[in-house]
C-alpha cells in the first residue's frame, strides 16, 4: 500500500511539473485558459465528492432494504 501512495504521489508531481513545463512555452492567453479550465473542473469534482460523502451519511438505510426486498421477493417468483 505504501509503495502505491509513493507511485501516486511522484506519478501526479510528475504530471503537474511536466504540464507546466508545457504550458510555460505557450501564449499567455492560453496558459490561462487551460489552468482556469483545470481549476474549474478540479473544483467541481473535489465538491461532488465531498458534496456525496456528507449525503452517504445523511441517507437512511430503507432505500436499501426496500431494493433488498424487491429483489427478494422476484427471486422467490422465479422458483
Amino acid at each position: 500500500m505504501r509503495r502505491m501512495f509513493f507511485r501516486t504521489h511522484k506519478w501526479a508531481l510528475l504530471t503537474t511539473a511536466g504540464g507546466l513545463f508545457v504550458l510555460s512555452g505557450c501564449d499567455p492567453t492560453v496558459r490561462d485558459t487551460v489552468l482556469a479550465g483545470v481549476e474549474g473542473a478540479s473544483t467541481v469534482l473535489a465538491t461532488t465528492f465531498l458534496q456525496a460523502f456528507f449525503e452517504s451519511l445523511i441517507a437512511t438505510d430503507e432505500g436499501a432494504a426496500t431494493i433488498v426486498r424487491a429483489a427478494v421477493e422476484t427471486a422467490q417468483s422465479f422458483t
